[in-house]
């Protein structure tokens, strides 16, 4: 038995486009957000979504709604799935972070250390598999989009053994898609290429 997840970023945001950490903060989708929620929806079109997954933050609950029109199919707002808590760094601006000795290992790498007042990879890639995990044995066989964050999907991605030294941002633009697949009899996730 599988559960079929169609992982997405969201649309490109306000902060997104001046290079501004957002984290747990949160601002509006772009003009160019909004066409990209709009084209996330168009190419899971064909994979006939049974339902729409969002993390709480307003810019993932923007994309999903822009979907729902599309899809046509209920959406569900899940907090478990909201962004890495990049603490102390959150609001500020990637130029300025960048210069940070413990840059590489907070973005690029998947390792325990935590921006102060934040969260660390290890720990954010564990949550966002608990909450994946807990949807697919909710909807068994059910094709899911799920729209969430570029970080929290970078450290998901580590937590299943799939390390890259890039950042988010580079690995996920907004709006991109991902395919993951839940095999029950396994209890075991894998990445596929999408279609």
């Amino acid at each position: 038995m599988i559960t079929t997840l169609y992982l997405a970023r969201h649309g490109e945001t306000q902060w997104n486009k001046i290079q501004r950490f957002q984290g747990q903060l949160d601002s509006n989708l772009t003009e160019l957000g909004k066409i990209q929620s709009e084209q996330i929806a168009q190419n899971v079109l064909k994979h006939n979504i049974d339902v729409i997954f969002s993390s709480n933050l307003g810019r993932a609950v923007s994309s999903a709604q822009i979907c729902k029109q599309t899809l046509g199919v209920n959406t569900q707002v899940k907090s478990s799935l909201t962004e890495r808590h990049l603490g102390y760094w959150q609001g500020k601006q990637i130029t300025t972070l960048s210069k940070d000795p413990s840059y590489v290992e907070l973005l690029h790498k998947f390792t325990e250390l935590t921006p102060q007042g934040g969260e660390s990879a290890v720990t954010c890639g564990e949550r966002i598999y608990k909450a994946l995990e807990e949807i697919a044995i909710t909807y068994k066989t059910a094709r899911i989009l799920v729209i969430f964050h570029g970080e929290a999907l970078r450290c998901f991605y580590g937590f299943i053994g799939n390390n890259s030294n890039m950042n988010a941002y580079d690995l996920f633009k907004n709006g991109s898609i991902n395919k993951l697949t839940y095999e029950h009899n396994t209890s075991s996730f894998h990445l596929t290429p999408s279609t």
